[in-house]
């Protein structure tokens, strides 16, 4: 399922807040505290059976506890500037208490994951009507905005949801983190949410996730690697033919998704920027070249498909670095260079459907009319039930830095798998 428009927002009644707001603070303190991260346990519970609006009552309180910074944040300083004076003294009394040790930015890094954990793990999407018309501007404590997203599903809207809180909650406590640490805490996050984001098809919260990402984190090459995959899939046929044909209920329009030459030219940028930080990127030459040539910049692709099959020993790396030489060359009218190639990629992945087809085309722009008829029906032939993506790594090819996610994830979570000591 994709979650492709953006935030619309809409007010809400404001049921009774979920009591002391200075207690429950107390009481996240100890869950952030208590909780293992990657298991969904009674910390993680106790948060995460807050209602949506409960998130929104508690978020300047938690954001003025661990200092989260106003500064370009217009909406933030308006939530803190509502705080009393009274509350404003009790959280800074807790800071002192708890908080005020060499580890706070440890702290910081463990809410954050302990909110990625209640996003994953512990609130399922609220599902709502069709917001009927945006909210209207400004900050009201007693109705607070909340964002929807439309949820999709082969290529129509399925429903609207709101948007998870917890991320806005982590984002809070990586922005509060010390500048000297942000490469070190707060860049993995961002590269493994992206790709946590890319692995459930939810393009709204990865475009709000990668824009925050540029004022954060704007020169890590993993994150901008993240971003540029996702800017290949906004550009790819898929979200396209979705983007020229949807309708949206009560005149409101998707957002976000440009022309594919556009979005083609944004991971170009991306991806050129990575490989200046890190020249051994592999995974990033093989996009560079692929969106180049998406460009029909093919002479420019060609030898970032040769340097990737001399330095990765990954089979689908390699799969794709020869198929995409090979489409390359075929747009150049090298038909006997394209059909090597292809062969290539065959011997990687002999039930491959896109590199048969590939080849069929290479055949016959060679003038072996029959080959190209039998190559094609090599892949005809064969029951579409009984295919998947480790014969053809081409449909996997779209969800990016997905491929990472669970590898990305372990190492998010591994230095807080155990409570706080």
């Amino acid at each position: 399922m994709r979650a492709i428009a953006l935030a619309f927002l809409f007010a809400t009644a404001a049921p009774p807040p979920p009591g002391d707001p200075i207690v429950v603070l107390r009481q996240w303190i100890d869950a952030v505290e208590a909780h293992a991260a990657g298991t969904v346990d009674a910390p993680l519970e106790r948060v995460t059976a807050w209602s949506y609006t409960d998130y929104e009552r508690m978020r300047p309180y938690v954001e003025a506890l661990v200092e989260a910074p106003t500064d370009h944040n217009r909406a933030r300083a308006t939530r803190l500037s509502r705080l009393e004076a009274p509350e404003r003294t009790a959280i800074s009394d807790l800071r002192d208490a708890y908080l005020l040790t060499p580890r706070f930015d440890i702290f910081r890094h463990r809410a954050a994951v302990f909110h990625t954990d209640a996003a994953i793990l512990g609130v399922t999407p609220l599902i709502v009507d069709a917001p009927l018309e945006p909210a209207p501007q400004g900050f009201d404590r007693a109705h607070p905005r909340q964002r929807v997203d439309v949820r999709t599903a082969d290529g129509r809207v399925e429903n609207f949801a709101l948007a998870n809180p917890n991320w806005d909650y982590a984002r809070d406590m990586l922005d509060a983190v010390s500048p000297a640490r942000r490469n070190a805490i707060v860049a993995p996050w961002y590269r493994a949410i992206g790709a946590y984001f890319a692995s459930r098809d939810n393009l709204a919260d990865a475009l709000r996730h990668f824009e925050q990402a540029h004022a954060i984190v704007p020169d890590d090459p993993g994150v901008l690697f993240g971003e540029a995959c996702f800017q290949e899939t906004l550009g790819s046929p898929a979200v396209q033919n979705f983007a020229s044909v949807t309708i949206l209920p009560n005149g409101f329009t998707l957002v976000g998704v440009a022309s594919p030459q556009t979005h083609f030219r944004r991971a170009e940028t991306l991806l050129t920027r990575a490989l200046s930080a890190q020249p051994d990127f592999v995974d990033a030459r093989l996009r560079l070249g692929r969106v180049l040539a998406a460009q029909h910049q093919y002479e420019k692709s060609l030898p970032h498909f040769s340097r990737v099959i001399a330095e990765t020993r990954d089979p689908v790396l390699t799969y794709y670095a020869h198929l995409f030489a090979a489409d390359a060359s075929l747009a150049l009218d090298r038909a006997s260079e394209a059909r090597a190639s292809y062969e290539r990629a065959l011997a990687t992945h002999p039930n491959a459907q896109a590199a048969r087809i590939g080849l069929a085309a290479a055949l016959r722009a060679g003038g072996d009319r029959a080959a190209a008829v039998d190559a094609v029906m090599a892949t005809l032939t064969i029951p579409p039930q009984t295919r998947d993506s480790d014969d053809e790594p081409w449909w996997e090819y779209y969800k990016g830095d997905a491929a990472n996610v669970e590898r990305l994830l372990q190492e998010l979570r591994a230095p807080f798998s155990d409570p706080a000591k």
